[in-house]
């Protein structure tokens, strides 16, 4: 049986290195004389824990005595003073149910013998998730912490990965006025870049700076001899360095409470050798009042392992599925407000706190962990979470969000589209409301949803726009009576130029036989498996379904190398040692099919009711293609792979006035991916070699690979890196942008081909117990271009990808709004709008950003009365009066920079 490992004996092994990029500095001053020597050092304890996650399991008693131990740490010699690094949940919880506790803290803190550290929510991983969701996780988490202690966020070191560039400005704007890189590598690997200095300013790639400590050679987890330290001296050099040592109260039984330990090892220390413990507030004020260097870290500076394909994935997938609909539903609450109803504001801030519990690092990080250490929870404890594995618990909370946030969106909206005076000149029995949630005008095919058209007779339904022309449209699910009448139906149509967070009105027309739809430029060839636009041409493989040929007709250039590798390919090792034990696989598949096939490689795929006279069925996939939608507006093509032990199916979609073709794969795995073999450190490396993946070869050789992160782009040098939305590969004048759902891991080789990882297994080596998606589903979609296409042009593809046009139908209204509107427009195109909602005062809060990394004449156009305009930082404090002209808002915006206004 394999050793488990509790995560403090992991998060020790883990320090044996760090990746990163290392950063010079000329040296500042020479020569070391013995008063230096005699200054010592400073030292801040760090002590992280939290309750999601481990709290969910060792009971919120855990974080209670985690915050107990700091005290005692404090009032033994020598006085050790701690900085605790709880979620802002825990510190809620802790105040309602142990209010005892919550106010010794209090005074605790007022005392400077702790200070709080951090302060997001839900302590995510801050570069898996939005910019918005950033700002949510520090704001809130920020709020959390006053409400339930009167204590104002000073400092922020998550010791869980939570660093990217735009992270100084948020934290700015947030009201920290300090930060700290120092975090600890866990379970992943945060990829802290060493900098040998004491102090500096955090550069952010908008200019914004921030007084930081760095991650260098004197950071620690566990106690160390600091004179023999050969970085110590050159530190001092430089000013009174700073030794921050991280432990994790918490753990203990609470009959030996971890400060009777702890305190008398510092106390030890404190007689070998001088030192001055600080919390890191402190040390800011004293030490590092002027730092002498500057630093800017692109996103390539920090080498990051995170948890990828482990069925954390498919938790981002939700998440920012769940997320989107949340942003539609507090922007078309907000215009509803103004047009007279009441706000949901109040259960919106509560779908958000769900969505942001869910962003948990652990939730992410120990997607099938049910249990964390060697030691019992309390009896008794406060709550019960019935030994749910952590990513149970998280979708919980996913689901929470997306029922609250999708009712609010349906009243919204219903509330919008019944404002609406569709009654005046209707062209159809039905009208249909399209909603845009989005800053931009956009065109896109939309679905109407179930309509039920019985009573009507009706054989068909035709869609009209507002000034009765018809509108191409497709039926794409329908039930019928026996006479041939819909019974139920779900329409497909295009909807053209709907403005930027407004609507357009269209109608539906049923009538008693069948008609035929206007045509589009959607072509399809059933024999050939070809698939056609005004803006691509694509080709399937006959065997094996994938896209072979990605022809781009606006620049006359073929884009995938079909012949190396069509997209996509899936393929990886299984792991050889899982033991096929189970009755359900043993009773599926016949004796001489249980080998366990060398790789899976749906390339190398034969028709289902082809002969396999060369190869093994176990290691090459029998495979179905099929047509289930043939247009005129929308085209599909599904394609099955069949091995034992593994199922792989796509849909390959492409839709009329649309320059993307969309991919959505689908995996069932019965056997987990190979595992990544440790190195002689016992870590796994930062290139993820094992796993099964989705693989594509460009036509074109790749000089730079774009990729997005919370509130920015860059190109990464990086042949293994991870993209929160996209990434775009550009060479020669072409250009292949990928769209992906969720935080995804990618990796670059010699021979061109990319490869996106969708599966991977490593709960076996922590827990002994396999854990891996057994299921897991990915959409993506692929845009070729030119060499004018912009990064604001990515960031707003990837915005569409995710944000759909809404779609409401229901009976003509007598209502007073025209049957077209826009109730924000924001330009010009390199300025995205982030977040628009009502505040529980009379105003209302909107953020833009600057997504394309050029100064901008930025404009806001508001479809409703506006009374005053407040420039504010992101807690609402009031920054500058915004000059405006009427309902119109023209400001400067410089390259990557967040700028928030509150409007009454």
């Amino acid at each position: 049986m394999k050793e488990t490992m509790r995560r403090r004996d992991f998060l020790q092994r883990s320090l044996l290195g760090s990746a990163g990029a290392i950063f010079m500095f000329p040296k500042l001053s020479s020569g070391m004389s013995e008063d230096n020597l005699g200054k010592g050092v400073c030292l801040a304890l760090a002590s992280h824990w939290s309750y999601i996650g481990i709290g969910w399991q060792l009971g919120l008693e855990s974080c209670v005595l985690s915050v107990i131990d700091t005290f005692g740490m404090a009032d033994s010699a020598p006085g050790v003073k701690t900085c605790i690094n709880l979620d802002a949940r825990a510190y809620e919880l802790i105040a309602q149910r142990f209010p005892e506790v919550s106010e010794k803290l209090k005074k605790y803190l007022d005392a400077g013998k702790v200070e709080l550290i951090g302060g997001t929510f839900a302590q995510p991983m801050g570069s898996y998730i939005s910019g918005e969701s950033n700002i949510r996780q520090i704001v809130y988490g920020r709020e959390t912490i006053r409400k339930a202690l009167g204590y104002e966020m000073v400092t922020f070191l998550e010791e869980e990965e939570f660093t990217h560039p735009q992270l100084p400005q948020i934290l700015i704007g947030s009201g920290f006025r300090y930060a700290s890189l120092a975090q600890v590598d866990t379970w992943g690997r945060s990829g802290i870049p060493p900098l040998e200095l004491n102090v500096f300013h955090w550069k952010g790639m908008d200019g914004t700076t921030i007084p930081s400590t760095p991650k260098n050679s004197l950071f620690s987890y566990g106690l160390q001899d600091l004179a023999s330290l050969s970085a110590l001296k050159t530190l001092q050099t430089l000013g009174k360095p700073l030794v921050i040592n991280w432990a994790e109260f918490g753990w203990e039984p609470h009959e030996t409470p971890a400060y009777l330990s702890e305190s008398e090892k510092y106390k030890k220390l404190s007689e070998k050798f001088p030192i001055e413990y600080v919390t890191l507030k402190e040390y800011m004020e004293k030490y590092a009042t002027d730092p002498r260097q500057t630093v800017y870290l692109n996103m390539d500076a920090w080498k990051k392992l995170l948890p990828w394909g482990i069925g954390g994935d498919q938790l981002r997938i939700l998440d920012r599925k769940v997320e989107a609909l949340l942003l539609a539903a507090e922007r078309f609450d907000a215009v509803a407000s103004s047009l007279g109803t009441k706000t949901k504001e109040r259960s919106l801030e509560a779908a958000w706190k769900d969505l942001l519990t869910a962003q948990s690092h652990d939730v992410s990080l120990c997607e099938y962990s049910r249990w964390q250490s060697d030691r019992m929870a309390p009896l008794d404890r406060s709550e019960d979470f019935h030994n749910f594995a952590w990513g149970v618990i998280g979708y919980n909370h996913l689901d929470a969000a997306q029922k609250e946030a999708q009712a609010i969106l349906d009243l919204s909206v219903g509330h919008i589209a019944g404002q609406v005076g569709s009654q005046v000149t209707k062209q159809g029995h039905l009208a249909a409301t399209v909603l845009n949630p989005c800053g931009w005008e956009r065109t896109e095919v939309v679905l109407t949803g179930r309509i039920y058209p019985a009573h009507e007779k009706a054989k068909d339904v035709l869609i009209k726009d507002s000034s009765g022309r018809l509108v191409p449209s497709q039926i794409v699910k329908s039930e019928r009576d026996d006479q041939g009448n819909l019974i139920v139906a779900n329409v497909a149509f295009l909807a053209e130029k709907v403005p930027s967070v407004g609507y357009d009105t269209y109608y539906l027309e049923l009538l008693p036989g069948l008609s035929q739809s206007p045509t589009t430029d959607l072509r399809i060839d059933e024999q050939r498996l070809e698939l056609e636009n005004e803006y691509l041409k694509i080709k399937l493989g006959s065997t094996h379904g994938a896209i072979t040929s990605l022809f781009d007709k606006t620049t006359g250039q073929e884009i995938l190398d079909g012949q190396k590798c069509p997209f996509p390919v899936f393929k990886g090792r299984p792991n050889q040692d899982y033991p096929l034990r189970s009755a359900f696989v043993q009773g599926k598949y016949p004796k001489q099919d249980m080998l366990i096939p060398p790789l899976f490689d749906s390339s190398k795929s034969v028709a289902l009711n082809e002969r396999n006279d060369q190869g093994d069925w176990r290691a090459i996939s029998k495979s179905t293609i099929r047509w289930i939608e043939k247009g005129p507006v929308r085209a599909t093509v599904k394609t099955s792979h069949y091995w034992p032990l593994l199922k792989f199916e796509t849909y390959v979609t492409v839709t009329t006035k649309s320059p993307r073709v969309e991919v959505t794969s689908r995996v069932l795995a019965e056997i987990p991916p190979a595992l990544d073999t440790r190195g002689a450190d016992g870590r796994f490396p930062v290139e993820i070699k094992e796993g099964y993946w989705l693989s594509f070869a460009p036509n074109f050789q790749t000089s730079a690979v774009l990729r997005d992160f919370p509130f920015g782009v860059e190109p990464t040098s990086q042949r293994e890196f991870h993209a929160l939305t996209f990434a775009d590969l550009v060479g020669g004048g072409n250009g292949l942008l990928l769209l992906h759902p969720g935080t995804q891991y990618f990796k670059w080789d010699t021979e061109g081909i990319f490869s996106n990882l969708v599966m991977r297994e490593w709960e076996s080596f922590f827990t002994g117990e396999y854990g891996w998606p057994r299921y897991a589903e990915y959409r993506h979609a692929l845009i070729p271009h030119g060499a004018g296409f912009t990064h604001a042009d990515c960031v707003r593809a990837s915005a569409e990808f995710t944000q759909r046009l809404i779609t409401v139908v229901g009976q003509p209204q007598k209502g007073s709004l025209p049957k077209r509107k826009s109730f924000i427009t924001v330009g010009p195109d390199n300025v995205q709008l982030s977040a628009f909602r009502k505040k529980r005062d009379l105003g209302y809060e909107l953020r833009v950003v600057e997504a394309g990394g050029q100064e901008a004449g930025a404009a806001i156009e508001l479809g409703f009365p506006v009374n005053t305009a407040l420039e504010t930082n992101l807690l609402g404090s009031k920054v500058a009066e915004l000059p405006r002209s009427g309902a119109r808002l023209d400001f400067r915006l410089q390259p990557w920079k967040i700028r928030t206004f509150e409007l009454t």
